[in-house]
């Protein structure tokens, strides 16, 4: 296995860091690399508006440093997002595709996106009263789960519009384009993305397998990370 590449996406906020756990158990067994998206671990911020194109260019040149053999192609949450565009764009880099937890649907309706938005800056103004600015940070926290956006607390600038553009770009339409191999894994007490769409993820591509973690909730990798890197290596075996 030590002539095949696993490359990771992290998801929103995530990192190599992150993920050492998991890489720490999955480098005895096949040669694992986490790219950095920028923004995040060591890779600043783009200067322009990135949406999920712009993410797949870079991961394209990065693994073209790493090998020039097709990659097995984990993507997380965010980071699977941007496999799925990866892997429907350039399918002859990628020999498997491991979606965990992939924000692949984004909120399609106008409506749902303005009232998202409208939270979110709502409980930004409220808690610059002074009465209440000692409880700013738990308080927006809160809010922002209610918005269905607890990583857009921890988002300014460049990267807060690149937040706000990548939650629009939905992908459900490409997914039955993808023809590689597909694995799907999922927790089932995942509150961020429920399970209901990792099976969707897996009805809308032909062939793929769907694995899921009866106790897992989102990071897999972070929760469980033994039973998980199992998972994926009998299937990349």
């Amino acid at each position: 296995m030590k002539d095949k590449f696993l490359i990771i996406l992290p998801g929103w906020g995530g990192n190599t860091q992150t993920w050492i756990k998991f890489t720490d158990i999955s480098e005895n067994k096949i040669n694992t690399q986490v790219i950095d998206l920028p923004c995040f671990g060591l890779e600043p911020c783009p200067t322009e508006v990135w949406g999920i194109e712009e993410y797949a260019e870079f991961v394209k040149n990065k693994i073209k440093t790493i090998t020039d053999k097709p990659v097995i192609l984990l993507g997380h949450s965010f980071g699977g997002q941007v496999a799925t565009y990866f892997t429907v764009h350039y399918p002859e880099m990628v020999e498997k595709l491991i979606l965990s937890g992939a924000a692949v649907f984004r909120p399609a309706k106008l409506l749902k996106r303005t009232i998202y938005f409208k939270i979110a800056r709502l409980g930004k103004l409220i808690f610059k009263l002074p009465i209440l600015k000692k409880y700013s940070v738990q308080s927006r926290k809160l809010i922002y789960k209610i918005a269905n956006s607890p990583d857009y607390t921890h988002t300014q600038g460049v990267k807060r519009e690149i937040f706000k553009k990548v939650i629009r770009q939905d992908l459900e339409k490409i997914l039955p384009k993808i023809k590689v191999p597909t694995l799907v894994v999922w927790g089932k007490k995942d509150n961020y993305v429920p399970i209901a769409k990792g099976k969707k993820i897996a009805k809308l591509i032909s062939g793929a397998k769907i694995e899921i973690f009866p106790k897992g909730k989102h990071g897999l990798h972070l929760q469980m990370p033994k039973e998980l890197f199992k998972i994926i290596y009998d299937f990349i075996n």
